[in-house]
Parts: C-alpha cells; structure tokens; sequence
C-alpha cells in the first residue's frame, strides 16, 4: 500500500479551517451536481469549497477549461480538487497561480507531453462503440447497463439525477487536444485513490513523491460517503500539498 502522509500538526489544521478555499473540478462525463454532498461535509469542516460550474452548451476541452479557470479565480481557490476526467485540466488550471492539486481517483497526463488526449487509447476504443443521438453520446450512466452503475449511486434516485445532469458529450470531446504546462507533476500535489481502479495513477504519483492515499471504495466514493471522503481530504490539504 502506498505510504500515509504524516498527520498534520495544529497549525496546518488551523489553516485547513480559516484558510483553504477549495474549488472543486467535477469530471465533465459527470457534471457538478454529484459533488455537492463533499462540497457541503467539506464546508462543515472548515474548508470553504464550491464546486466548478461547465459550460451550459459546447462542452468541449476549451470552454471546460475556461470555465473551471473562471471559478478558480473568482472563488481565489488556494487548493484544486480534480475528480476523475478533470486530472487532466488540472494541472493547468492550476498553472497560473502555482495552486496544489489533489487529485481524486483521477486520471493524469503523461509526465513530459505538452498535451493530452481526453481518453486514453482503450477508453477511446470503448466511447467509439457508444450509440449517438444529434451527434452526442449518451449521459455517463447510460454508457453501461443500469444494474451495473447503480451500485455507485446511493439510491436510483440520485441515479437518475446524476443522468438527468450529465452533460452529453460529442465524441470529439474526447480527441481533442488539452494543453499541458512543462513539469506539472513536480509541483505540489496530493493522491487519494479509492480501490485498484487508478492503481497506474496511484503508483505514478507515488513514483513522484507525492502524498498518496489508498482508501477503500469505488469510483464516486465522494457521493456514496462524503463524510468520510471530506475527513481524507482534509488531511490531505493540511498536511499533504505543501511545496517541497
């Protein structure tokens, strides 16, 4: 198991509480209203934390990146928070301002490219089977059978909010350039990782130094116990992405 980040002292929890402004970078497959639970139990603990909007219509690479790069500075975000799809952006969303990262069952760019693909090769093999209508894919749940999905989701109601919600993506979101700022993965950044799902990811990042945490779980951990998640996280923006 990778190795647990040392617990934080009171000062780095006082600053947790009166000085961490997090801004949450929902995957686009899944769109923000999942993350609202871990924003709220985030809030409770002290971390003021909003969860990033996307684009209403055309959401594609640039405009999700303008948007999460909008509410960041709005919010005068001191830490990101990158869940799943949204690894990729972070690392330049975060650019500008020098802004640590956590990264949440995440996936990463490859270290040393300049851009990235929104899907990797098998993933991408995976989309291009998926039936279009108008052109788009179908919401993120709908890409597999429902008895398979929901055992993600608290309940069938929060199933069918979370596909009410998802934004549906063209198939081009997905093989259109990101930018990627030189040397992202030496800057400040933290790891959590819910089962072997991003075990690459999981081993990259440890590979980098980083703090990592393995917890026990699945992919949307942060909606099923955001309780629990929200107590990891904040350990992990007390203690664990601090500039070497």
């Amino acid at each position: 198991m990778p190795p647990r980040p040392n617990a934080p002292t009171a000062g780095a929890e006082r600053r947790t509480s009166s000085e961490s402004r997090i801004v949450i970078l929902p995957s686009p497959l899944l769109g923000p209203a999942t993350y609202l639970p871990l924003a709220e139990a985030l809030r409770d603990r002290g971390c003021a934390t909003v969860v990033a909007s996307l684009p209403a219509s055309d959401v594609m690479p640039a405009a999700v990146l303008a948007a999460f790069r909008a509410v960041s500075e709005h919010h005068g975000a001191t830490v990101l928070l990158a869940h799943s799809n949204a690894g990729f952006y972070a690392p330049t969303v975060a650019e500008p301002a020098g802004l640590p990262v956590v990264f949440m069952d995440a996936a990463l760019p490859a270290p040393g490219v300049t851009e990235t693909r929104l899907a990797p090769a098998g993933f991408a093999q995976f989309i291009a089977t998926l039936p279009l209508a108008d052109g788009l894919l179908p919401p993120w749940p709908a890409w597999w059978d429902r008895a398979d999905v929901a055992p993600l989701f608290p309940d069938d109601e929060w199933l069918d909010r979370a596909t009410r919600a998802a934004p549906r993506l063209p198939p081009d979101y997905f093989t259109t350039p990101l930018p990627v700022p030189p040397g992202w993965e030496s800057r400040p950044a933290a790891y959590l990782g819910f089962g072997d799902t991003y075990a690459d990811e999981l081993a990259f990042a440890t590979t980098a130094g980083w703090v990592v945490r393995r917890e026990e779980g699945h992919h949307l951990s942060h909606l099923a116990d955001p309780v629990r998640v929200a107590e990891v996280l904040v350990d992990l923006v007390a203690g664990g992405t601090a500039p070497r």
